[in-house]
């Protein structure tokens, strides 16, 4: 039997952020429902950015430098798009409280590492049922 558990936040994660003598400067609990945490995984694994590599890459090739250029831009434009969703999902209404108490390069410097840290859990997620499907397809033909 597969049981699976809805849960209010999918992701419950702490901020600490602290100047150099240790005093808090933000203490702050990111949370992320399911929905939000579909559309994270939709802003990440963006299927257009591999459509757009391959035309870039194309566009290249072939010389076609304005066509480069004006897809470029679009592309820059998406991305920045994307990462200003991705910041509203995880700060909501503390994002500009969190970047005038920590600084823009630390509010930087936390919004990549929460990044990272989706990117990785999803990545991990999806090799994770590839190896259980790999060890359940040993098991089933060594039968």
């Amino acid at each position: 039997m597969l049981t699976l558990t809805r849960k209010k936040y999918e992701v419950e994660e702490p901020v600490k952020i602290q100047d150099e003598v240790g005093n808090i400067l933000v203490d702050y609990t990111i949370r992320i429902t399911p929905e939000e945490k579909l559309r994270i995984r939709n802003l990440i694994f963006d299927e257009q950015d591999v459509k757009d590599g391959r035309m870039l890459s194309k566009l290249e090739q072939e010389g076609k430098t304005s066509e480069y250029e004006e897809l470029e831009n679009k592309v820059l434009e998406r991305a920045k798009a994307r990462q200003e969703e991705f910041e509203e999902i995880l700060f909501k209404d503390q994002k500009e409280i969190i970047k005038s108490k920590a600084g823009e390069l630390t509010y930087l410097d936390l919004v990549d590492q929460m990044f990272d840290f989706f990117a990785n859990a999803f990545v991990e997620k999806r090799i994770a049922q590839m190896n259980t499907l790999t060890t359940n397809l040993r098991k089933i033909s060594n039968k």
